[in-house]
């Protein structure tokens, strides 16, 4: 007798998350991030309300995990590995997409990125030197880029995404 073939349980994961991610990327360049809704998402990636909940709190959850290709330039560049090239293509792209960018980075959602910021800073930077945890120095460090980002999206300071970029990376001239 021959048993019927079982899906790796680890593939039907990632095709699962793979599906939201997609669908997320997609109605965030279509619709404003307030106005949609978790059930458009579901529905958008293909997928049961109740796959979607073993992966995911809630679109916000979604956010944050597929918010690393444009996070890893500037945790790279907090942490004193950044690269001009990287950061600036980075910047180029949310320039690009700022009216999106810009209700990303508002409360409360900029609350849960900037600890997904940190962690990312902080697994990035060398063991603590002095007596502050590297948390609380990566937490400091994601604020102040966030800050720095938002004021750069909204108009307040402008400059190319170049002089950003080098500001970020921490090149002087």
């Amino acid at each position: 007798m021959t048993l019927p073939a079982v899906e790796d349980p680890d593939r039907r994961k990632a095709r699962t998350r793979q599906a939201v991610a997609g669908a997320m990327t997609r109605l965030i360049f279509t619709r404003r991030y307030g106005d949609i809704r978790t059930a458009e998402l579901i529905e958008a990636a293909g997928i049961g309300r109740s796959t979607f909940y073993e992966h995911f709190r809630g679109k916000d959850d979604v956010l944050v995990a597929i918010i690393d290709p444009i996070f890893t330039p500037l945790a790279d560049a907090a942490a004193g590995r950044g690269s001009v090239i990287a950061v600036q293509g980075m910047l180029g792209h949310v320039w690009e997409q700022r009216a999106a960018a810009r209700q990303l980075f508002e409360p409360p959602l900029a609350n849960r990125l900037q600890r997904k910021l940190a962690v990312m800073i902080e697994e990035r930077l060398a063991p603590a030197a002095g007596p502050a945890p590297r948390a609380l120095i990566a937490t400091g460090l994601a604020a102040s880029t966030l800050a720095t980002l938002r004021s750069w999206l909204a108009g307040e300071t402008p400059c190319s995404a170049l002089d950003l970029a080098r500001h970020l990376v921490g090149v002087k001239g």
